[in-house]
């Protein structure tokens, strides 16, 4: 089979259907909480938590990124993991509601309810490019007395791949495919013939996948060399001269074939493969 190639091709860098960074997934769990929670407030995990002070009436709730975990390789040709992210969102109310479903305490609703709207929330998530969001521990950090807030921590798991930066490929494209008939089943002969060379050069035989080309002198019937005097393109068919051989520029020459099916294939389609030449 021949192939047709257009200049070496610079490549194509795989882009995932969004931006996998931590950012941009907490950025994601944060807006389904708003979406999915109104009674209190939601943001990302201040960046000097010492100076944070909780204003919401009810509570707020606080979401950063915990950390991730790697998987073992699983691909021989390129750096392929399972990264398992995991995120917490930290619960700070100032009624604890003594019981889910039950009356809270104080200003309604309290922690319990909040840690059950959370969990519910986020419970089967999902962050485009990642699988579904899923809890994996609830906890108590602390009572502040000062401030007068019950403090719980809600851990959240996502996986996703990690996969190596991927460097252009300088692959050439595709452009066009010949495929040709090997052993004889639709080969035909051609009767030798009167062939002129053009200016160029060269005889177009009009039929592609050549074999048992002969060519001769028109007036003594002697042979002419491939190789020393014409070489062939037998894959589409076209005979050049070679300037140092015996053939005169412009000669007539007598030339018998066999040439065998060929079928071409162009990128892009349209009237594409053709039907056999023959």
């Amino acid at each position: 089979m021949g192939a047709t190639l257009d200049s070496p091709w610079v490549g194509q860098e795989f882009t995932p259907p969004s931006p996998l960074d931590i950012g941009t997934i907490e950025t994601a769990l944060v807006n389904q909480l708003v979406t999915q929670i109104s009674e209190i407030e939601i943001v990302h995990f201040p960046d000097k938590p010492e100076a944070y002070r909780m204003t919401h009436r009810i509570g707020s709730a606080l979401v950063r990124y915990e950390g991730a975990e790697y998987g073992e390789v699983i691909d021989i040709a390129a750096i392929v993991q399972e990264r398992t992210l995991k995120f917490e969102v930290t619960l700070m109310m100032r009624d604890l509601g003594w019981s889910f479903g039950g009356p809270a305490s104080g200003t309604d609703p309290g922690a319990y309810a909040m840690i059950e709207a959370v969990r519910g929330a986020l419970t089967g998530f999902r962050v485009p490019g990642c699988d579904k969001t899923y809890p994996l521990r609830e906890r108590f950090i602390k009572r502040d007395k000062q401030g007068g807030v019950w403090v719980y921590a809600i851990s959240f798991a996502l996986r996703t791949a990690a996969v190596e930066a991927s460097a252009p490929d300088n692959y050439p494209l595709f452009l066009l495919g010949i495929a040709q008939e090997q052993g004889g089943v639709t080969s035909v002969t051609v009767a030798p013939a009167s062939y002129q060379f053009n200016p160029s050069d060269q005889i177009n035989l009009s039929h592609g996948n050549i074999s048992g080309l002969l060519i001769t002198n028109p007036v003594n019937g002697a042979a002419y060399i491939s190789g020393g005097d014409y070489t062939l393109d037998a894959v589409n068919g076209i005979v050049l001269r070679n300037p140092a051989g015996a053939i005169d520029p412009g000669a007539l020459v007598n030339a018998g074939f066999t040439y065998g099916e060929v079928v071409t294939a162009i990128a892009g389609g349209g009237g594409i493969p053709t039907a056999p030449t023959n």
